[in-house]
């Protein structure tokens, strides 16, 4: 299903949406609140969908305090 999403926006209108996530810096309370929901059990997902979002998380992280 959140795929389908995807596919239905132009690539125009997801760099928008990303640039919009970015800039209100809420891509990493987004993150941030996806791997607390996987470390306490809400969702199941596989590892590496986790090390994933932990390795982006880190770099997001990094990438906004230079």
């Amino acid at each position: 299903m959140q795929n389908q999403w995807l596919e239905r926006l132009s690539l125009d209108e997801q760099t928008l949406l990303l640039d919009v996530l970015f800039t209100q810096q809420y891509a990493l309370e987004l993150i941030s609140c996806e791997i607390a929901d996987m470390e306490s059990g809400y969702k199941q997902v596989d590892e590496a969908r986790y090390r994933s979002l932990m390795k982006l998380y880190r770099r997001i992280v990094e990438e906004l305090s230079l």
